[in-house]
């Protein structure tokens, strides 16, 4: 299921086994996964330095002591003052669990979200998994109005995304020109 999408977002994202601070400076870990509160991580599969389980405490701990750090600085900064890690079974498997959420939030916001080619699935999980379903909707309304339509040449045009990488940027719009390249898939 979308594992080309998959290695997009690690390629995009990075794999991270540790806790750390995105550029907004929310606790994230695995492949871009955000972790909202304290409580939250206590879903996330994490082990300590000898290869056992964490525990809620922990893990709630870890999450307050990576608050407290630098935002947006090297992985290798959140390694030397982390101890819990994910496996790397742990990370496909949250991996996959977010693409399957982000999957069935955008169905809900963009019906016919199954039937759009692949590609424009693709871009548009690629954004979602950035902003948020809602985000996606909120802060890119033409682009949704777009893709409501199937209008992918329109998405394309529409999809630039201020503060990530230019190549994720023109990675997303070239996702949306494939699409309009599918016979039967512009309206």
């Amino acid at each position: 299921m979308f594992e080309d999408l998959k290695a997009r977002l690690r390629q995009h994202e990075g794999v991270v086994p540790h806790l750390y601070l995105d550029m907004l400076g929310l606790v994230t870990c695995g492949v871009g996964h955000m972790i909202p509160s304290p409580e939250a991580i206590a879903e996330i599969e994490m082990v300590r330095p000898d290869g056992t389980a964490a525990t809620p405490e922990q893990k709630t701990a870890e999450w307050h002591s990576v608050k407290g750090l630098t935002p947006a600085m090297l992985p290798r900064y959140y390694e030397e003052r982390t101890t819990l890690r994910m496996t790397s079974a742990a990370v496909d498997a949250l991996q996959d669990a977010d693409v399957v959420g982000f999957q069935s939030a955008l169905a809900h916001l963009l019906p016919g979200l199954a039937q759009f080619p692949e590609p424009a699935q693709e871009a548009l999980l690629d954004m979602a998994f950035q902003l948020g379903a809602g985000g996606l909707m909120s802060k890119f309304p033409h682009l949704a109005l777009a893709a409501k339509a199937q209008d992918w040449q329109a998405c394309a045009d529409q999809c630039h995304r201020a503060g990530i990488q230019e190549w994720r940027n023109t990675a997303t719009a070239d996702l949306f020109r494939r699409a309009a390249e599918v016979p039967n898939a512009t309206a």
